[in-house]
Protein backbone atom coordinates (compact mmCIF):
# COMPACT_ATOMS: atom_id res chain seq x y z
CA UNK A 1 0.00 0.00 0.00
CA UNK A 2 1.55 3.38 -0.73
CA UNK A 3 1.00 6.22 2.05
CA UNK A 4 0.19 9.75 0.83
CA UNK A 5 2.53 11.76 3.28
CA UNK A 6 2.48 15.34 4.54
CA UNK A 7 5.42 15.88 6.23
CA UNK A 8 6.08 19.66 6.65
CA UNK A 9 9.04 20.72 8.65
CA UNK A 10 8.98 23.51 10.87
CA UNK A 11 11.60 25.88 10.85
CA UNK A 12 11.29 28.78 13.56
CA UNK A 13 11.34 31.80 12.01
CA UNK A 14 12.73 33.20 15.41
CA UNK A 15 16.26 31.73 14.42
CA UNK A 16 16.61 33.59 11.33
CA UNK A 17 17.15 37.15 10.31
CA UNK A 18 14.29 39.91 9.81
CA UNK A 19 15.17 40.16 5.93
CA UNK A 20 15.68 36.26 4.88
CA UNK A 21 17.10 36.25 1.73
CA UNK A 22 14.75 33.29 -0.32
CA UNK A 23 17.10 31.10 -1.23
CA UNK A 24 19.10 31.52 2.55
CA UNK A 25 15.41 31.04 4.09
CA UNK A 26 15.19 27.89 1.64
CA UNK A 27 18.11 26.16 2.41
CA UNK A 28 17.38 26.67 6.16
CA UNK A 29 14.24 24.76 5.74
CA UNK A 30 15.86 22.08 3.20
CA UNK A 31 18.55 21.63 5.73
CA UNK A 32 15.86 20.19 8.77
CA UNK A 33 14.14 17.86 6.27
CA UNK A 34 15.85 14.46 7.05
CA UNK A 35 17.79 13.35 4.03
CA UNK A 36 16.02 10.41 3.47
CA UNK A 37 12.80 12.13 2.76
CA UNK A 38 13.75 15.07 0.70
CA UNK A 39 13.60 14.71 -3.19
CA UNK A 40 17.15 13.52 -4.54
CA UNK A 41 18.94 12.73 -7.92
CA UNK A 42 17.60 9.38 -7.89
CA UNK A 43 13.97 11.34 -8.12
CA UNK A 44 15.06 13.10 -10.95
CA UNK A 45 16.68 10.59 -12.72
CA UNK A 46 13.07 8.23 -12.51
CA UNK A 47 11.31 11.56 -13.61
CA UNK A 48 13.12 11.92 -16.53
CA UNK A 49 12.68 8.06 -17.50
CA UNK A 50 9.06 8.60 -17.09
CA UNK A 51 8.63 12.32 -18.43
CA UNK A 52 6.44 10.74 -21.33
CA UNK A 53 4.31 9.25 -19.56
CA UNK A 54 4.06 12.25 -16.83
CA UNK A 55 3.53 14.62 -20.15
CA UNK A 56 0.34 12.99 -21.10
CA UNK A 57 -1.34 13.77 -17.78
CA UNK A 58 -0.48 17.14 -17.95
CA UNK A 59 -4.37 17.99 -18.96
CA UNK A 60 -5.82 15.75 -16.69
CA UNK A 61 -3.66 17.27 -13.66
CA UNK A 62 -4.44 20.88 -14.87
CA UNK A 63 -8.17 20.40 -15.31
CA UNK A 64 -8.41 18.13 -12.26
CA UNK A 65 -6.99 20.46 -9.92
CA UNK A 66 -9.02 23.56 -10.37
CA UNK A 67 -12.11 21.40 -10.31
CA UNK A 68 -11.50 20.55 -6.89
CA UNK A 69 -10.64 23.88 -6.13
CA UNK A 70 -13.70 25.67 -7.68
CA UNK A 71 -16.09 22.55 -6.91
CA UNK A 72 -15.22 23.38 -2.84
CA UNK A 73 -16.57 26.96 -1.36
CA UNK A 74 -13.84 27.90 0.81
CA UNK A 75 -10.92 26.88 -2.08
CA UNK A 76 -12.62 28.84 -4.91
CA UNK A 77 -13.69 31.81 -2.43
CA UNK A 78 -9.73 32.81 -3.09
CA UNK A 79 -10.18 32.86 -6.82
CA UNK A 80 -12.11 36.29 -8.37
CA UNK A 81 -14.39 35.36 -10.50
CA UNK A 82 -13.31 34.92 -14.09
CA UNK A 83 -9.72 34.46 -12.97
CA UNK A 84 -9.13 30.50 -13.56
CA UNK A 85 -8.29 30.93 -17.08
CA UNK A 86 -5.49 32.61 -15.97
CA UNK A 87 -4.34 30.38 -13.32
CA UNK A 88 -4.21 27.10 -15.20
CA UNK A 89 -1.26 28.16 -17.79
CA UNK A 90 0.99 28.80 -14.17
CA UNK A 91 0.01 25.53 -12.89
CA UNK A 92 0.83 24.23 -16.35
CA UNK A 93 4.12 25.46 -16.48
CA UNK A 94 4.66 24.38 -13.10
CA UNK A 95 3.84 20.92 -13.93
CA UNK A 96 6.82 21.29 -17.01
CA UNK A 97 8.88 22.31 -14.94
CA UNK A 98 8.99 19.95 -12.55
CA UNK A 99 8.49 16.90 -14.78
CA UNK A 100 11.39 18.47 -16.69
CA UNK A 101 13.78 19.73 -14.08
CA UNK A 102 16.38 20.18 -13.06
CA UNK A 103 15.67 20.48 -9.13
CA UNK A 104 18.42 23.18 -8.32
CA UNK A 105 18.35 25.69 -5.64
CA UNK A 106 16.55 28.07 -7.67
CA UNK A 107 13.37 25.65 -8.28
CA UNK A 108 12.84 25.02 -4.87
CA UNK A 109 13.54 29.04 -3.97
CA UNK A 110 10.64 29.32 -6.21
CA UNK A 111 8.55 26.89 -4.20
CA UNK A 112 8.93 29.00 -1.05
CA UNK A 113 7.80 31.86 -2.79
CA UNK A 114 4.47 30.26 -3.23
CA UNK A 115 4.38 30.66 0.75
CA UNK A 116 4.86 34.84 -0.19
CA UNK A 117 1.82 34.17 -2.35
CA UNK A 118 -0.49 32.29 -0.51
CA UNK A 119 -0.23 34.86 2.06
CA UNK A 120 -1.21 37.63 -0.37
CA UNK A 121 -4.09 35.44 -1.53
CA UNK A 122 -5.50 34.07 2.03
CA UNK A 123 -4.40 30.62 1.18
CA UNK A 124 -4.46 28.54 4.13
CA UNK A 125 -2.15 25.72 4.87
CA UNK A 126 -4.87 23.37 4.69
CA UNK A 127 -5.80 24.18 1.32
CA UNK A 128 -2.16 23.83 -0.05
CA UNK A 129 -1.76 20.06 1.97
CA UNK A 130 -4.88 18.40 0.75
CA UNK A 131 -4.41 19.38 -3.06
CA UNK A 132 -0.88 18.35 -2.67
CA UNK A 133 -2.91 14.87 -1.16
CA UNK A 134 -5.34 14.99 -4.49
CA UNK A 135 -1.95 15.38 -7.06
CA UNK A 136 -0.59 12.29 -4.88
CA UNK A 137 -4.52 10.44 -4.86
CA UNK A 138 -4.27 10.98 -8.59
CA UNK A 139 -0.65 9.98 -9.51
CA UNK A 140 -1.25 6.57 -8.10
CA UNK A 141 -4.33 5.78 -9.85
CA UNK A 142 -2.55 6.80 -13.13
CA UNK A 143 0.28 4.97 -12.65
CA UNK A 144 -1.04 1.76 -10.78
CA UNK A 145 -3.59 1.37 -14.45
CA UNK A 146 -0.44 1.34 -16.26
CA UNK A 147 2.43 -0.05 -14.50
CA UNK A 148 2.80 -2.70 -12.10
CA UNK A 149 2.78 -2.60 -8.20
CA UNK A 150 6.57 -2.66 -8.09
CA UNK A 151 6.52 0.34 -10.62
CA UNK A 152 3.89 2.28 -9.09
CA UNK A 153 5.67 2.16 -5.34
CA UNK A 154 8.89 3.32 -6.85
CA UNK A 155 7.40 6.17 -8.89
CA UNK A 156 5.26 7.47 -5.95
CA UNK A 157 8.09 7.12 -3.42
CA UNK A 158 9.18 9.66 -6.06
CA UNK A 159 6.50 11.63 -5.38
CA UNK A 160 5.91 11.27 -2.01
CA UNK A 161 9.20 12.82 -1.63
CA UNK A 162 8.73 15.86 -3.77
CA UNK A 163 5.67 16.01 -1.97
CA UNK A 164 7.47 16.18 1.71
CA UNK A 165 10.01 18.83 0.13
CA UNK A 166 7.40 20.77 -1.44
CA UNK A 167 5.35 21.24 1.27
CA UNK A 168 7.96 21.50 3.97
CA UNK A 169 9.10 24.93 1.71
CA UNK A 170 5.91 25.99 1.24
CA UNK A 171 4.16 25.83 4.59
CA UNK A 172 7.67 26.95 6.49
CA UNK A 173 7.69 30.15 3.63
CA UNK A 174 4.22 31.06 4.94
CA UNK A 175 4.99 31.35 8.67
CA UNK A 176 8.39 32.90 8.69
CA UNK A 177 6.98 35.50 6.32
CA UNK A 178 3.88 36.21 8.25
CA UNK A 179 5.30 36.61 11.44
CA UNK A 180 8.42 38.68 10.04
CA UNK A 181 5.44 41.03 7.74
CA UNK A 182 4.21 41.21 11.66
CA UNK A 183 7.59 42.43 13.24
CA UNK A 184 7.77 44.71 10.79
CA UNK A 185 4.56 46.37 10.65
CA UNK A 186 4.40 46.72 14.41
CA UNK A 187 8.34 47.22 14.90
CA UNK A 188 8.75 44.26 17.07
CA UNK A 189 12.16 42.42 17.27
CA UNK A 190 11.72 38.60 16.11
CA UNK A 191 13.17 37.96 19.62
CA UNK A 192 10.72 39.62 21.46
CA UNK A 193 8.05 38.16 19.30
CA UNK A 194 9.69 34.44 20.25
CA UNK A 195 9.38 35.42 23.67
CA UNK A 196 6.04 36.42 23.69
CA UNK A 197 4.73 33.39 22.64
CA UNK A 198 6.53 31.57 24.71
CA UNK A 199 4.59 33.18 27.78
CA UNK A 200 1.66 32.96 26.19
CA UNK A 201 1.85 29.23 25.87
CA UNK A 202 3.72 28.31 28.59
CA UNK A 203 0.53 27.51 30.52
CA UNK A 204 -1.52 25.97 28.02
CA UNK A 205 -1.98 22.54 28.74
CA UNK A 206 -2.94 20.81 25.35
CA UNK A 207 -4.93 17.97 27.77
CA UNK A 208 -7.25 20.65 28.30
CA UNK A 209 -7.95 21.87 25.40
CA UNK A 210 -11.32 21.99 24.37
Amino acid sequence: MIYLLCFPIFLSPFSLPMKTNIKELTQSIINMIPSSLRFNSQDESLFQRIKPFHERLSEKIVKGFYDTLFGYPSTQSIFNPGERPLREPDLQRWWQRTITGPFDLNYWAWQSAVGVIHIKRKVKNPMMLSIWGWILMTLQKEFSSHFSPQETFEFMESWQRLAITVESLIAESYLHNYIVALAQSTGTELALLDRLVAIEVADIDPKKLE
